[in-house]
């Protein structure tokens, strides 16, 4: 699975030239499809509108770049929209998210999706800042009825029961020093 904070600002790589099309600025979703449409470039010096290219056009996605196959695959995103290619288009980062019996579980800082399917598997939620700072961020897989919203993210019982901890914060790090001995360096 790849997040989508660990895409933004990578280079976007031509296979057919080696040259370097643009760095990304950032991700489209289409909440209602729960996937990933496009990936759209940062203006390069005097550039007025910003260029995308499709995900379709994307032939990986790797640690320290993207690859694309040629250059011509980048349109401006005025022609993707206009060509309805990126239809019911929104941002998931933001928004809050709910249980469908009203309890509120955050709100999402990332977004984990897998490339080959294109589709959104998942969701980083942060409850708080010191919630984050003391035990980490929590992963909400997307399993059941989930219905995005303008605002909000509503989802079943059964996602909130497999939420996950991402295992950061500073609790981990406390608890893990308490394994360690004081007098096991002393011995070295």
């Amino acid at each position: 699975m790849i997040k989508y904070s660990d895409v933004v600002g990578l280079p976007v790589i031509c296979i057919e030239n080696g040259k370097k099309i643009g760095l990304v600025s950032e991700i489209i979703f289409c909440p209602k499809f729960k996937e990933v449409r496009a990936i759209v470039l940062d203006r390069k010096g005097c550039q007025i509108r910003k260029k995308a290219l499709l995900l379709e056009d994307v032939v990986n996605i790797g640690s320290d770049a993207v690859v694309v196959n040629d250059c011509s695959c980048t349109k401006t995103l005025r022609e993707l929209e206009t060509s309805n290619k990126l239809r019911e288009k929104g941002n998931l980062i933001g928004l809050r998210i709910y249980s469908k019996s009203g309890k509120d579980l955050g709100t999402v800082k990332d977004v984990l999706f897998d490339f080959s399917t294109r589709s959104v598997e998942g969701l980083e939620v942060s409850d708080s800042l010191l919630q984050d700072i003391m035990q980490g961020r929590n992963i909400l897989p997307l399993f059941g009825n989930v219905e995005f919203g303008e605002d909000n993210v509503l989802v079943d019982r059964e996602a909130v029961e497999e939420m996950q901890s991402t295992g950061g914060g500073i609790k981990k790090i406390l608890l893990s020093d308490k394994g360690h001995s004081p007098n096991a360096d002393e011995k070295r």
